[in-house]
C-alpha cells in the first residue's frame, strides 16, 4: 500500500537493543524489563509499573486481581475492541455493555447507570484512540456506589489528563501492540499506586509466585505466564526515547487531517478534547449513514489507502450477542459506530502532501458510493 494504515517507527537503535540482550543470555523479566518498569512509572508519575506480556495480559491480571467471582458483574463500553470485556468474562464474572457516547465515543455517568444492578462491583473505561474518557466524573460515581474502577488506556499514552495520569491507586492498563504509540512487538504495562495490589499482580503474572517468598513455599495464588521478554523491554526502552517525538508527529497528521477533512460533507470525528493533550492513537472518522463504509473501505484500498474499521460493537459479536442477548438497540451509538467509523492512516513520516492523497481518495470513494 502506498498509504499503509501505520508503521511503527523502528530504526537501529532498537536492533542494537536486541543485540545485547541476546549476547547476555538473560531474555526473560531481567534488568531490562525492571529499567523499562522504572521509566514508565517516573514517566506516568506513579508508584508501580508491572510489566506483561500485553494490554490484554494487564486487563486480565487487573480484572483478577480485583477479586472477582462469578457473581459479579463488570461495566465496560459497548463500542471498542472486545479485550476489555473479553478480561471480565475470563475471570468468570460477567462484563455488561454500557453505550458510549456520540461526542467522544465514551463511557458516561448515564450510560453506567442505565446498566448498572445490586451485581456491579466495577467498571473498566476506555480512552478510545487516546482520547481521555470523562474519569473524574465516571471515578466519583465509582466512589459513591462502593465500585472500584480500571483503566484501560491502551491507546492513551502520550495522552495528558489533568496535572496526573491516571486514578492512582486502581490499575491503569497500557498496551505497546505495534499500532499504539510505541511498541515493544507485544507487551503491557499496569500502572498504580497501591504496593498491595502491585504485589499481586506481579505474582499473578509468574504463575502465582509470591517476588518476595524466602522458602520454597512461593506459590500464594494460582496465576499465569504473563511476564515480559527482556527483548520486548529492551526495544521498550528505546521507543520510550521516541515518546515525545512520535506524539507530536501524530498530533501534527492528526492537525492535517481535520483541515483536510473540515470541507468534506458526511464526515466527522470525536469531539470535546485538546488537541494537543492527546497521543492520536489513531485517526479515526465516521461517515454519514447514507455511505456505505466498506464499500468506501475498498475504494481506498484500490487507490492505495490502507485503512480498518474504526471499532468493534458487543452487540455484533456473536459471543456476547448469543450469550446475553445483546440486541443493536441495546447499545445504538456503539452499534451505530461500528458500522459507520473508519480508521485513516498515521504513520510520522506523512507530508501534508500525503495526507491530501488520502482525502481526496476518501471524498472520490465517497462520491461513488
Amino acid at each position: 500500500m502506498k498509504h499503509p494504515l501505520h508503521r511503527p517507527v523502528l530504526g537501529d537503535e532498537e536492533l542494537s537493543a536486541l543485540a545485547e540482550v541476546l549476547k547476555s543470555g538473560h531474555l526473560v523479566q531481567g534488568p531490562r524489563v525492571a529499567a523499562f518498569e522504572a521509566r514508565l512509572a517516573e514517566l506516568l508519575e506513579i508508584r508501580h509499573a508491572v510489566a506483561v506480556s500485553s494490554g490484554t495480559a494487564a486487563l486480565h491480571v487487573s480484572a483478577v486481581a480485583m477479586g472477582l467471582t462469578p457473581h459479579d458483574e463488570v461495566i465496560v463500553p459497548a463500542f471498542g475492541f472486545p479485550a476489555t470485556a473479553n478480561a471480565v468474562e475470563l475471570t468468570g464474572a460477567r462484563a455488561v455493555a454500557a453505550d458510549v457516547d456520540l461526542e467522544r465515543f465514551a463511557l458516561t455517568v448515564e450510560s453506567i447507570e442505565a446498566v448498572a444492578t445490586e451485581r456491579t462491583v466495577g467498571v473498566i473505561l476506555v480512552h478510545p484512540f487516546g482520547i481521555p474518557a470523562p474519569t473524574p466524573e465516571l471515578k466519583s460515581l465509582c466512589d459513591s456506589r462502593g465500585w472500584w474502577l480500571i483503566e484501560d488506556a491502551a491507546c492513551a499514552l502520550g495522552t495528558a489528563q489533568g496535572t496526573r495520569w491516571g486514578t492512582g491507586a486502581l490499575p491503569v492498563c497500557l498496551s505497546f501492540h505495534p499500532r499504539k504509540t510505541i511498541t515493544t512487538g507485544e507487551g503491557g504495562v499496569i500502572a498504580t499506586d497501591d504496593d498491595e495490589l502491585a504485589e499481586r499482580m506481579r505474582a499473578l503474572r509468574n504463575h502465582g509466585m509470591d517476588p518476595n517468598a524466602t522458602s520454597w513455599s512461593r506459590f500464594s495464588i494460582a496465576g499465569f505466564n504473563y511476564r515480559m521478554s527482556d527483548m520486548s523491554a529492551a526495544i521498550g526502552l528505546v521507543q520510550l526515547d521516541r515518546l515525545e517525538f512520535i506524539v507530536s508527529e501524530r498530533r501534527r497528521i492528526t492537525a492535517l487531517y481535520r483541515e483536510a477533512l473540515a470541507p468534506l460533507e458526511g464526515v466527522r470525528w470525536p469531539q470535546g478534547y485538546d488537541l494537543a493533550d492527546l497521543s492520536c492513537q489513531s485517526m479515526v472518522v465516521e461517515l454519514s449513514a447514507d455511505v456505505d463504509r466498506d464499500a468506501v473501505m475498498a475504494h481506498l484500498a484500490d487507490e492505495g489507502v490502507q485503512t480498518t474499521i474504526g471499532g468493534y460493537a458487543l452487540s455484533e459479536q456473536p459471543y456476547y450477542r448469543d450469550r446475553y442477548g445483546l440486541r443493536t438497540e441495546d447499545v445504538p451509538n456503539a452499534s451505530r459506530f461500528a458500522q459507520s467509523c473508519l480508521t485513516l492512516p498515521v504513520t510520522v513520516e506523512m507530508t501534508p502532501e500525503d495526507v491530501e492523497e488520502v482525502v481526496s481518495a476518501l471524498r472520490r470513494a465517497m462520491e461513488s458510493r
